[in-house]
């Protein structure tokens, strides 16, 4: 009788693990069935391609960016595109589109700014590199926002700034060595032998979309006159002389010199000295020696 029992009870346990074996298969069955169900869903919602959601999701923000990342989610029922956009003055928007419409059914901005704008990475590279912004584009590179900025150096190079929009750090800088525009030395030489003086102030900046030096030169007339020039060519654009007297004359300056040193006035240049503008004439003398007299430009003193 027991020897029935333990045949019995084998059976029964045999059928029962055989039961829970189809259990669980049928169950891996019905799991597998669902996840192929869910992507056949997706499939069929999702009529709009991502790269689409991304253009949509960029035309919706007011200002122009880019996109941090994009992926399709399941909301409220629906499937949607989050993309997260990253515009250039330093906000992220979350913009949610519609997988099947391709209509924008949600946009939320971060009102926390934690990315520097585009104007801020601009002025780190101009600070780093003086000069004028050539161009600037935002960017992914190795899974971090960043700046690419492109400046038109004073030392007539082309630098490449790639600037981290979160720490504002530069992470890599190229320069190109083939010259772009003229240096600020060989801007202010054109300028001054347009106009004989002393350079006052020389830049370059941007204007009508042209890279140009803004030279400032105190003239040997006294004025001062400042000279638009294109940046590549060197060519006069535009040549501005204010009325107002802000040095002496050239002249006047000989005939302070000659009242210091009996003779005739070989030479004069103007030039800075020490922060002061001077008048350097160079007298030939009346015992036939060369003297050098320096003038204040400002003044007329005698300077030692």
């Amino acid at each position: 009788m027991m020897g029935i029992t333990k045949v019995l009870s084998g059976a029964a346990l045999g059928t029962i693990l055989s039961i829970s074996s189809l259990t669980s298969a049928h169950a891996a069955v019905i799991h597998k069935d669902d996840a192929a169900q869910t992507k056949v869903e997706t499939k069929q919602q999702a009529s709009v391609s991502i790269s689409k959601a991304k253009e949509t999701a960029l035309k919706n923000c007011s200002c122009k960016g880019a996109v941090q990342s994009a992926q399709m989610k399941k909301v409220n029922g629906a499937y949607v595109y989050v993309v997260n956009v990253l515009d250039v003055k330093g906000k992220q928007h979350t913009v949610n589109v519609n997988s099947s419409s391709g209509k924008v059914v949600k946009h939320q901005i971060e009102k926390k700014q934690q990315f520097i704008s585009k104007s801020g990475a601009e002025k780190i590279a101009v600070k780093n590199c003086k000069g004028t912004v050539k161009s600037s584009e935002l960017k992914t590179e190795h899974n971090a926002m960043v700046y690419v900025v492109q400046v038109s150096g004073q030392d007539g190079k082309l630098h490449t700034f790639h600037i981290n929009c979160k720490n504002s750090k530069i992470v890599k800088h190229d320069i190109k060595n083939n010259q772009q525009h003229m240096t600020r030395a060989k801007a202010e030489s054109f300028a001054l032998s347009h106009c004989k003086g002393a350079v006052k102030s020389a830049q370059m900046k941007k204007e009508n979309g042209v890279s140009v030096y803004v030279v400032s030169i105190f003239g040997q007339d006294g004025k001062l006159h400042t000279l638009h020039m294109d940046g590549k060519s060197g060519k006069i654009l535009k040549e501005e002389v204010q009325k107002k007297q802000v040095m002496i004359a050239s002249k006047k300056a000989h005939s302070i010199a000659l009242s210091h040193c009996k003779g005739a006035v070989k030479s004069s240049e103007m030039k800075k000295e020490n922060g002061v503008y001077k008048y350097i004439v160079k007298i030939t003398a009346q015992n036939h020696t060369e003297q050098t007299v320096k003038v204040n430009a400002q003044n007329g003193a005698i300077c030692k």
